[in-house]
């Protein structure tokens, strides 16, 4: 009563749970870092101000800039060409918007010049209240398929054999120098146009 202190309270609660709960999520979360480190495709995060803040290993197979030279620095102002860099930074406006963007088709250039083609998907990366943070984008080299379309379009164009193609609907949509030869219609002249009902 007279306000000196006789001893000690102590009020406890049992925490057990939720420490289980918590080391589950650590261990779920560091499956997901692991999975996006170790992901057979260029993984790259940025923060709500363009900012670099995830790059995993395939990131760095496929530019060679390495995850600490990229970290904190702005991705399109300084590892897009400059001609693409509007292009790429409304694809992360659309994504920090709340909008996917899936396919995105442009060229980068890598540490040492070499030009890579990549597909990119962008989405929206969101925080625990569910609000946008940044971007998580997934890009594929397609580096090696665009070579092989234009070895395969430039087989077609100079094969000793008239060659055309047609769409679903009889439409042409492939001609070739020798069908031009042998034909004397330009590619230009047929394209588009009903090859049964217009040439035979």
């Amino acid at each position: 009563p007279k306000g000196e202190i006789i001893g000690v309270v102590g009020i406890g609660q049992d925490i057990t749970g939720r420490k289980e709960t918590e080391t589950k999520l650590d261990l779920v979360a560091k499956d997901l870092t692991n999975l996006i480190d170790t992901a057979n495709a260029p993984i790259f995060g940025i923060d709500s101000n363009g900012r670099v803040n995830e790059w995993n290993r395939k990131a760095f197979e496929v530019t060679e800039y390495t995850k600490n030279e990229v970290m904190g620095k702005s991705l399109v102002q300084e590892y897009i060409t400059p001609e693409y860099r509007t292009a790429v930074q409304e694809v992360l406006d659309s994504a920090l918007s709340g909008k996917v963007t899936a396919n995105f088709e442009f060229p980068l250039f890598t540490k040492t010049g070499r030009r890579v083609e990549v597909l990119l998907n962008a989405n929206p990366r969101r925080d625990a209240s569910g609000e946008i943070v940044g971007v998580v984008g997934v890009g594929q080299d397609i580096t090696e398929r665009i070579a092989q379309e234009q070895e395969y379009v430039r087989l077609i164009d100079t094969a000793n054999a008239p060659i055309f193609g047609i769409d679903i609907s009889g439409n042409v949509n492939v001609w070739n120098r020798m069908a031009v030869e042998i034909t004397g219609y330009t590619t230009v002249e047929v394209m588009g146009h009903n090859l049964v009902m217009e040439f035979i």
